[in-house]
C-alpha cells in the first residue's frame, strides 16, 4: 500500500513538473506575438505585429523567424521632427566629416533582436537589431543587415552584406555588396556604390556618381580602388 502511494505521488509530481515545463516553454517560443514582445519570450516562429521592439533591463536576445510588421511611433516622430536627417543625408556622401554631423551614426549597441525573414515597418528604428532576409522601411538604423534593404529615406548600419537601396542615403561602417542612393557612405566597402555622391575611406570596387571619393582619389562620374 505504501509503495503504491509513493508511486502515485511520484506520478503526480512528474505530471506537475512536465506541465510547468510546457508552460515555461510556451513563454519562450510562440508562433504569434505583439510587439514590443515580452522579455520572457525568446523566439517567435511565425508572425509579429505591433509598434516596434525596444531594449529593457531584463531583455535578452530575441529572435523572429518569419514576418515582422510594425508601425513605430518613435521612428515616425523622428522623421517628422528630426527632418534634418533626410536633408543632411542628401550630401552625406561628399565627405566623412559630414557623416559625423548627422544623427545617423554607427551603433555599438549589442544585438538584442534577430529577424530571419521579412521586416516591414514604418520606421525600422532598431539600433540593436540584425536582419537576415528582406527589410522594407522608411527609416532604418540597425547593427547588421544581410540581404536586401529598401528604404524610403535613410538606412544606417554598422555592417551590411547584400544590397541597400535608399531614396536619400546609405550609411555604413562596413559594407559588402551594392549601395544605391543619392548619397552613399561606407568607410570600409567591398563592392559598388551608385549615387550622386559616393564616399568610401577604404574601397575595394567601383563608384559611379556625380562625385566619388575614396582613399586614393576624388573623381567625377567613375572612381575605383582595389588596394588599401
Amino acid at each position: 500500500m505504501k509503495t503504491k502511494l509513493i508511486l502515485l505521488l511520484m506520478l503526480v509530481t512528474l505530471k506537475g513538473f512536465s506541465q510547468n515545463m510546457i508552460i515555461k516553454d510556451s513563454l519562450r517560443t510562440r508562433v504569434f506575438s505583439f510587439s514590443p514582445m515580452s522579455f520572457k519570450l525568446g523566439r517567435v516562429n511565425g508572425f509579429v505585429i505591433g509598434v516596434g521592439h525596444y531594449n529593457g533591463p531584463r531583455l535578452k536576445k530575441q529572435k523572429i523567424n518569419g514576418f515582422n510588421l510594425e508601425a513605430s511611433p518613435i521612428s515616425l516622430a523622428l522623421i517628422s521632427f528630426g527632418i534634418n536627417i533626410p536633408f543632411e543625408g542628401l550630401v552625406v556622401g561628399l565627405n566623412d566629416n559630414t557623416l559625423q554631423k548627422t544623427s545617423i551614426t554607427d551603433s555599438n549597441d549589442p544585438t538584442i533582436l534577430v529577424i530571419n525573414g521579412l521586416n516591414f515597418s514604418s520606421g525600422g528604428f532598431m539600433s540593436g537589431a540584425e536582419v537576415n532576409g528582406v527589410n522594407i522601411s522608411v527609416l532604418t538604423h540597425i547593427n547588421k543587415m544581410n540581404g536586401l534593404s529598401i528604404n524610403g529615406s535613410v538606412i544606417g548600419t554598422n555592417e551590411f552584406n547584400g544590397v541597400c537601396i535608399s531614396a536619400i542615403a546609405n550609411v555604413s561602417n562596413y559594407g559588402n555588396g551594392l549601395q544605391i542612393a543619392i548619397s552613399n557612405v561606407s568607410r570600409h566597402h567591398n563592392g559598388v556604390q551608385i549615387g550622386l555622391f559616393n564616399y568610401s575611406k577604404k574601397l575595394r570596387g567601383f563608384q559611379f556618381g556625380l562625385w566619388n571619393t575614396n582613399d586614393k582619389r576624388k573623381l567625377p562620374f567613375i572612381n575605383w580602388q582595389f588596394k588599401n
